[in-house]
């Protein structure tokens, strides 16, 4: 006998019980009305070593093409380019569910809106590896770093105010 309740999509189990662990230790925190902060942290932390570990593997997997002309001046853009997609898969993902808890919101539309401003912190990664990298021949990881910065900063931004705004309706 089919339930007549409409599924509800937040997650699924194990999703709904890390956040009432979370629930828990924030509320004995005392930090419950941060919550929203402190996971967009641990979030964007998670974010920022799955983007890492791909842009290293990358750096010493792939064969040094700065010598072709593209890659003269974006010597990583193909590491940056990767990295970023899988960053952003997680970075959605844990985003939707742990950070602005949006799981019965919109879906696909959602998902390209977050995609949609993730592109702005791609093209800034590739701009600041072209400067960093590319004119000053910084080492590729201290650009990195530098850029990961703003990164994390402007990715918070686009996220609040144009994905997981509070102003849309529940369905």
């Amino acid at each position: 006998m089919k339930s007549t309740e409409p599924k509800k999509n937040d997650g699924g189990l194990i999703v709904r019980f890390l956040n009432r662990i979370i629930d828990a230790v924030l509320g004995a925190l005392h930090l419950a009305k941060y919550k929203e902060q402190i996971m967009y942290l641990f979030v964007g932390g998670g974010t920022t070593v799955v983007d890492w570990i791909i842009f290293t593997i990358l750096v010493f997997l792939l064969p040094d093409l700065s010598a072709l002309p593209f890659f003269s001046h974006f010597p990583n853009a193909i590491e940056y380019t990767v990295a970023w997609a899988g960053a952003v898969l997680f970075a959605y993902w844990a985003s939707k569910y742990f950070v602005f808890e949006t799981a019965k919101k919109e879906g696909f539309s959602q998902f390209m809106k977050f995609v949609g401003s993730r592109v702005l912190t791609l093209i800034l990664s590739l701009v600041g590896d072209f400067l960093l990298t590319g004119l000053l021949h910084m080492n590729e990881f201290l650009a990195k770093l530098i850029i990961s910065v703003a990164v994390v900063i402007i990715n918070y931004i686009t996220s609040k105010l144009l994905v997981f705004n509070q102003k849309e309706t529940e369905t």
